[in-house]
């Protein structure tokens, strides 16, 4: 009798995947059926009401990434292409504008750079490269996308944990497990999966839809909710649907390669000699510096990602080859400065940051990094990682570097700056960005206006500003465009 049992308990457990195969696929040609997925090929859509969000640039760790208010939405995707086209146009009015995100100066438009107010629209159109996993991704994680993707690549489902759901699971180019939640009406009410991000490692992305509609056909959420790591990043009220218009369905894509692509080219790192012992590190923006002192150097700034940070360190120990590298300055959290933060503990390299920091780094250079693993990801070492609160000096005796807290920065709670007394320079992220020669003079920002005060504050005396995100000003400048307030 015992092994009977045995016998039968062994035929159910090998019987599962395939029963949970079976049953996944009658849930999904239900949802497909009561959606109009079957017959949908491409579909447009539009909203003049939405927020979108910037992500990794919120006013403070751990804080909701910035808003911006949406006057125009479009997006189109052809699903056989596969293609897919957005178009955001966004209008930068919270007030007081806290975080980044406004994204840098455009010629064309003179428009971009640090957030004065009022801001004017600004207009951007994604169209995704289909060879990119992480863009695939974006149509998976629509509902009509997801229903097609998961019935071509072996779906398993399970109880949803709502009552009357199902939760239907796939894996993507085999790596991604991309989830959607169906209801019991057969809508499909919430698509999630985890991408990898430099900083953040494997980096949760959901997408939850509500309030569908009959269009044609086809039932579409009028509603839409994208959240990436926990936080809203798009807020949409849809306006309009078109299934299988003329233009989606003209949308072409990249066709996947059939063999790898050639692997790109390495990061290159060079450095320039700003002023005695002082070098700007270059490879595009945010840049990094180098700072010389008797027995050792200082790095201020770590952007970029894994590979970037490999670079710098190798032109360091090119131009200061025999100084061990003693800290690295972290000047706030926003992703642009910190995705290289991650290779500098990989190489044991203490970081200074805003005391504010120091808990939410230590907390995430311990994320799991499965999707895309980093030289920290494959050799785990601790972070040393000390916080600092309005002001640390680290000197020589013959060398002073101080480093000031940017109280009160609407752009991020831990800004820091960076000031060499005996050359009078000022080093800052963000809280300034002069307009280019000709450009229209705009309304200065807070941030900027911020900046001042606190260099007036500290009474430094400052003849030189170099800024993280490239170039170089005299003071006045920093004085002319504070003192801007209001006007256009």
């Amino acid at each position: 009798m015992k092994k009977l049992l045995w016998i039968t308990i062994a035929g159910a457990l090998l019987a599962s995947p395939h029963v949970a195969a079976q049953d996944a696929k009658a849930v999904l040609a239900a949802a497909s059926k009561a959606m109009g997925a079957d017959t949908l090929r491409s579909v447009e859509y539009s909203a003049t009401r939405g927020k979108t969000y910037a992500v990794g640039q919120s006013p403070g760790p751990g804080k909701p990434w910035p808003r911006f208010t949406i006057i125009k939405y479009n997006a189109a995707i052809n699903f056989e292409a596969p293609a897919m086209r957005e178009e955001i146009v966004r209008v930068d009015d919270e007030n007081p504008p806290r975080g980044g995100g406004a994204g840098p100066y455009v010629a064309a438009t003179q428009q971009g750079g640090i957030r004065p107010i009022p801001w004017g629209p600004q207009t951007a159109v994604a169209v995704r490269d289909m060879r990119n996993e992480v863009a695939m991704l974006q149509i998976y994680l629509t509902p009509h996308g997801f229903l097609k993707a998961a019935a071509a690549n072996n779906p398993t489902v399970r109880p949803g944990t709502e009552r009357g759901t199902q939760a239907v699971s796939f894996t993507a180019f085999g790596k991604y497990t991309v989830t959607g939640v169906i209801n019991a009406q057969n809508l499909v009410t919430r698509v999630e999966t985890r991408v990898p991000n430099g900083l953040l490692g494997d980096f949760p992305v959901e997408g939850i839809y509500s309030d569908y509609r009959a269009v044609d056909g086809v039932q579409f959420p009028m509603t839409t909710q994208i959240r990436q790591g926990g936080f809203p990043t798009l807020d949409l009220t849809v306006a309009e649907v078109r299934p299988n218009s003329a233009a989606a369905s003209q949308l072409t894509g990249q066709a996947r390669p059939a063999a790898p692509a050639a692997p790109a080219e390495p990061a290159r790192v060079e450095a320039r000699e700003i002023a005695p012992g002082f070098w700007g590190l270059t490879a595009g923006v945010p840049i990094s510096f180098l700072i010389e002192f008797s027995d050792h150097v200082v790095i201020i700034e770590a952007p970029g990602n894994d590979e970037r940070s490999e670079a710098v360190l190798a032109e360091v120990k090119r131009v200061v080859p025999t100084k061990p590298i003693r800290y690295v300055v972290n000047t706030h959290h926003h992703s642009d400065h910190t995705g290289g933060l991650r290779g500098m503990v990989a190489a044991g390299i203490p970081v200074i940051t805003h005391e504010v920091n120091k808990p939410y780094y230590e907390r995430i250079l311990k994320n799991p990094f499965t999707l895309s693993p980093d030289r920290l990801a494959r050799a785990p070492k601790a972070a040393v990682i000390e916080g600092m609160g309005d002001k640390r000096v680290l000197t020589d005796g013959t060398r002073t570097v101080e480093l000031h807290h940017v109280r009160g920065n609407l752009h991020s709670d831990g800004l820091l700056m960076v000031y060499l007394p005996k050359e009078k320079l000022l080093i800052q992220a963000d809280a300034f960005a002069p307009r280019p020669p000709g450009a229209r003079p705009l309304p200065s920002s807070p941030f900027t206006v911020n900046l001042l005060e606190n260099v007036q504050r500290l009474k430094l005396d400052v003849e030189q500003m170099v800024h993280v995100h490239g170039g170089t000003d005299p003071f006045s400048a920093l004085v002319e465009t504070a003192n801007r307030r209001g006007t256009n």
